[in-house]
């Protein structure tokens, strides 16, 4: 039962790039065919040029899903790696986000053209998830911390003031 995990992992990573492929296609042959055949008098140079830079982030993405998640065998064909295990939360699951987004973006840009707009959501939420981090960085205090009132800062200068005093005592060490 060695590497039970590992061959886990590469079933379960086959079969999500197997869906997303298919999907993929699917969504993307989708807009063309509707855009092309039903809509082709809506059609303009912004809407195509947007079409065609969201799609290639899309693919640029989904190249890079497809070639971390590929199991690596050793000459004997003996599983050596199992791959990026694509269930796995971070980057994996943001690239996996930005594709879900598009998809909607693409499919809803066909009832109206602000669908476009939607795509200001992951500055937004990048946003949201950077701003902790922003504040920690700033040094700035959270809006939850009250202020120290007179007498907490007077209760801490007599401690520092305390502290002061008893390193300043002469330390008597024996011989």
């Amino acid at each position: 039962m060695a590497n039970q995990s590992a061959k886990r992992v590469t079933q379960q990573n086959a079969q999500r790039m197997s869906l997303l492929s298919k999907l993929f296609i699917g969504i993307n042959a989708f807009y063309i065919f509707i855009r092309l055949v039903f809509q082709y008098r809506s059609l303009s140079w912004t809407g195509s040029i947007m079409y065609l830079v969201t799609a290639g982030v899309e693919t640029l993405l989904y190249m890079n899903l497809y070639s971390v998640s590929r199991p690596r065998y050793d000459p004997g064909g003996v599983l050596v790696s199992s791959g990026t295990d694509l269930s796995q939360p971070g980057l994996v699951s943001y690239m996996f986000d930005y594709i879900y987004i598009s998809w909607f973006v693409h499919v809803l840009s066909l009832l109206t053209k602000w669908a476009w707009a939607l795509y200001l959501v992951i500055p937004v939420y990048v946003g949201v998830l950077a701003a902790p981090y922003v504040k920690q960085f700033l040094g700035s205090r959270s809006s939850n911390e009250p202020a120290p009132s007179a007498e907490d800062e007077a209760k801490e200068k007599k401690r520092r003031e305390k502290k002061e005093r008893k390193q300043q005592r002469a330390k008597y060490v024996r011989a």
